[in-house]
């Protein structure tokens, strides 16, 4: 991780001076758990994080920046995928410091009742976390965070049958919109893999938007279906994100683009 983490900032160093700088940029940033397993963000990481968010820009609702144009600036949203307990027990309360929230899609199959059920590194999960329980997204909802699919489980959407994806898609978000009481129509593709096909069927479920993995900013062109999001590993340090911010990193897009060409 560390070496991968160290040709990002060069490259980007030599990207920086390559581009025009954009003077507005909306950005979704994707993180899992905060100060919980190994592979979390630390606590103090994602506090600095925030800060830097705050000092380059608007750390904003998503519905806000996906909604209308940055004024000025960097307009940020902060997401979260599978749902782990350390967003209520931590993240919630670090954004609250910065005056925010965030958005979090779960695997509805994960949330119980009452108990915080253990995540299984099999099923592609962080090892050693443990899941929110229904009592604790309620809070989240309470203290303004908004709540997308991910999924009925953790599958490989692309991959799987047609009845499959199609259960996950609509199962997923009649959980949620029963379980809440309020509409559920965000949707974030496991892993970011999605295709033609599994958008297509994410549109006639009923959701606004569908939520992808590229390392991209919002743009004009950006499919609603197939949103971009810039994973923040953990391990990146506060000028990592601020270099992602200025767009240092955008090169990241096209190098993955190449990869999947080349095969």
């Amino acid at each position: 991780m560390r070496g991968r983490i160290a040709w990002k900032r060069r490259i980007g160093q030599l990207y920086a001076f390559m581009r025009a700088r954009d003077a507005r940029r909306k950005l979704i940033l994707l993180y899992h758990s905060v100060g919980g397993s190994t592979e979390a963000t630390a606590k103090d990481a994602f506090r600095d994080q925030l800060g830097v968010i705050a000092a380059m820009g608007q750390l904003l609702p998503l519905q806000e920046v996906l909604g209308s144009a940055p004024n000025k600036g960097i307009a940020v949203a902060v997401t979260f995928d599978d749902g782990y307990a350390t967003l209520r027990d931590h993240a919630a309360t670090i954004l609250t410091e910065f005056g925010g929230a965030a958005t979090v899609f779960l695997n509805v199959s994960e949330i119980a009742d009452d108990e915080r059920r253990a995540s299984r590194a099999a099923d592609g999960y962080y090892p050693h976390e443990q899941f929110l329980a229904w009592r604790d997204v309620d809070a989240l909802v309470a203290a303004g965070w908004h709540i997308g699919s991910h999924g009925v489980h953790h599958l490989d959407l692309v991959r799987a049958d047609t009845s499959t994806s199609r259960h996950e898609v609509t199962a997923s978000k009649q959980t949620i919109e029963r379980r809440l009481g309020m509409p559920c129509d965000l949707f974030a593709y496991p892993w970011g893999r999605n295709g033609p096909g599994l958008r297509a069927q994410v549109r006639a479920a009923g959701y606004r938007y569908g939520f992808a993995g590229d390392h991209s900013p919002l743009t004009a062109t950006s499919d609603p279906f197939a949103l971009p999001r810039i994973n923040v590993a953990n391990g990146y340090s506060r000028n990592d994100l601020a270099a992602i911010l200025r767009g240092d990193w955008d090169y990241l897009y096209w190098l993955v683009r190449a990869k999947a060409v080349m095969g």
